[in-house]
């Protein structure tokens, strides 16, 4: 029987594959009852905010983002919306628990500068059971933003 290279590499690395999986189990007393899995611990979150203007005016329309701090914006982002017409906004999010979560308005006119603000999240009520899930944060995080400058 002559198998391909190919096909004798692809055995191979599913049988290193198979072979790892069962490596990442522990007769170690300390980790005896702790499932080890694959994957990221996961949270979630919720922020809520106002946009206004220097002269306390609502901004409608205005599109806020939110990814974690070390992210440049316009990237990705965990959640997208645009303010109402009060200039309120609210994402909500179950994702990786990042601490430092960056808010970035981005508003619909010309006359008004962008911002971002990174705002420290606190996770509270963590599952001591799972111990994947940090639990949930809420922030508020309100923009006031400021006229462009005439240059």
């Amino acid at each position: 029987m002559k198998l391909k290279k190919s096909t004798l590499f692809t055995r191979l690395c599913a049988a290193g594959l198979a072979l790892l999986g069962f490596s990442c189990s522990s007769d170690e007393p300390e980790y005896i009852g702790i499932e080890l899995m694959y994957g990221t611990p996961t949270g979630s979150f919720k922020i809520k905010g106002k946009v206004t203007s220097e002269d306390g005016k609502a901004v409608p329309g205005a599109t806020i983002r939110v990814t974690p701090s070390d992210v440049p914006s316009g990237l990705w982002s965990y959640g997208e919306v645009v303010t109402g017409t009060g200039g309120e906004y609210e994402i909500k999010s179950s994702s990786a628990g990042y601490k430092d979560m960056k808010v970035v308005c981005l508003p619909s006119g010309v006359e008004l500068d962008a911002d971002s603000i990174v705002t420290e999240m606190e996770y509270k009520g963590k599952d001591k059971d799972n111990i994947w899930y940090i639990g949930h944060a809420d922030a508020t995080v309100d923009f006031k933003l400021k006229k462009k400058s005439e240059e």
